[in-house]
């Protein structure tokens, strides 16, 4: 149920009235950093390294987090103009088109599930390589972390956020306890850390990878109507930021320091983090990683079902999904058809993943497709100043349009350059930009076909209930 008002512009202002503003700022400090510090994450750091000489990999991570922040500073203008469940869907619609921007979600949930896909091959190729198992086993093991994060999140926001705040905080804390035990090794001495700058290709190719390494910071804005402060939402992902530079730095410099980045073996392992582990406390290092690896799988899981859930929820409102996922649970106030769908969906394409063993693909696809969804969040800055310049917004980004244009720029010759790049596992050049090409092609027919057809029934339903209505 919505209650629909008129902006001080005209624009539709989407009230909703079935979610409850129940989450602090620990918790959105949490869900930005839990999104982004993903298993199929710390893949990338290795990924980014390889490109890079010595111990210099923490440079385009520093970098890539930079250009994250001027991300992060058009995504809070946008969330301050639209504080919902819809706020991507509404700002490129009012900034650019309702067709396109339709398209840009649904892409954008699609590459949420593909690196929860991702993410569950990892987490069981990291089980079944701790223990020693079958490959057959770690899809036990897949299933029941998804149903955990869907038990979680169908028994309300507030325990799903209470479960993203022990888990990332835990994760923290291992990550950076384990990689400064492996640098202490050597005594903390670094081999070359500034080399990066000698090859200016090669490190452009890993800041397109960091990108990826980044991504998912800002999924926390379609909690936006669960919080109970909506100028957290900012602040919450500054401090998320810092966070991941600091522990994806430190994995980043610990694993090219004590392990050959360079080698196949490392480079090409679904479980790097766990060679770390062993790297600096044998087995039981690895014991301590597979953990830490778990606990990603939660805040992935979780937390990628507690936004795209969100996503789903606000698409029906307007029907261009099936009405029933727009349904919320009355006893915990969660659309849980939504949350239902999305991890049958995400099992489905867990399995599909773990039979083909293309994880690495997913890397760079992420990173196309989240250096566009950047650019396109500076175009919208750009546009809804001049549509719409008197709007209240509780945070508007200082210096004009400098931010906007430089994360329109920057970011749309990241994507360019991920989508050209092979990786580590040899894949042909222009694999992840077919890819990419293939989700929007997705999208694309969904919005142009199934779309209308929806719009057209929820009319019909509207003039049949209106007919029917006592005069």
């Amino acid at each position: 149920m919505t209650e629909l008002k008129k902006d001080n512009q005209g624009g539709p202002v989407i009230t909703p009235t079935g979610l409850r503003r129940v989450l602090k700022f620990r918790t959105v400090v949490s869900t930005s950093t839990g999104l982004s510090y993903a298993a199929v994450s710390l893949l990338g750091c290795i990924q980014l390294s390889y490109y890079l000489k010595g111990d210099s990999g923490w440079l385009a991570i520093l970098i890539s987090g930079l250009l994250a922040f001027l991300a992060a500073l058009c995504f809070s203008e946008l969330n301050a103009l639209y504080p919902t469940a819809a706020a991507i869907r509404l700002y490129m619609k009012e900034a650019i088109s309702d067709k396109f921007s339709l398209i840009m979600t649904f892409s954008y949930i699609l590459t949420i599930v593909a690196i929860i896909a991702a993410d569950s091959y990892i987490i069981g190729k990291a089980i079944t390589y701790t223990l020693n198992l079958p490959d057959w086993a770690s899809l036990v093991w897949i299933l029941a972390l998804l149903g955990l994060a869907m038990g979680a999140n169908l028994k309300g926001i507030k325990i799903a956020g209470l479960l993203q705040d022990i888990t990332t905080y835990s994760l923290l804390s291992i990550a950076i306890v384990i990689s400064l035990i492996a640098l202490s090794h050597n005594n903390f001495q670094l081999h070359s850390p500034f080399a990066a700058f000698s090859d200016p290709g090669n490190l452009f190719n890993a800041i397109a990878v960091g990108v990826f390494v980044f991504s998912a910071f800002e999924w926390v804005t379609p909690l936006s109507e669960e919080i109970s402060n909506i100028k957290l939402i900012p602040r919450g992902m500054f401090v998320s930021l810092v966070l991941l530079f600091v522990s994806y730095s430190l994995f980043t410099v610990a694993s090219s320091n004590v392990l050959n980045v360079h080698d196949a073996g490392v480079t090409n392992s679904p479980v790097p983090q766990l060679l770390l582990g062993n790297a600096a406390l044998g087995q039981i290092g690895i014991w301590i990683m597979l953990l830490a690896t778990l606990l990603t799988a939660v805040m992935t899981f979780n937390g990628g079902f507690a936004t795209a859930s969100r996503f789903l929820y606000a698409a029906a409102r307007e029907d261009t999904i099936p009405q029933i996922f727009s349904r919320i649970s009355i006893s915990h106030a969660v659309p849980y058809m939504s949350v239902v769908a999305l991890t049958i969906f995400s099992a489905v394409i867990a399995v599909i993943v773990f039979i083909t063993g293309k994880f690495q693909i997913l890397i760079l696809v992420g990173a196309v497709l989240e250096a566009i969804i950047y650019a396109v969040a500076g175009v919208c800055v750009i546009q809804l100043r001049r549509r719409k310049p008197a709007a209240e917004r509780s945070f508007r980004i200082w210096g004009g349009w400098a931010v906007p244009v430089a994360t329109i720029v920057i970011f749309s010759v990241l994507a360019i350059l991920a989508s050209i790049i092979t990786g580590t596992s040899g894949l042909m050049t222009g694999t992840p930009l077919a890819i990419t090409l293939l989700i929007f092609l997705i999208s694309g027919l969904y919005v142009h076909l199934i779309v209308p057809r929806l719009r057209a029934a929820a009319a019909a339903r509207r003039a049949v209930r209106t007919k029917r209505r006592p005069q």
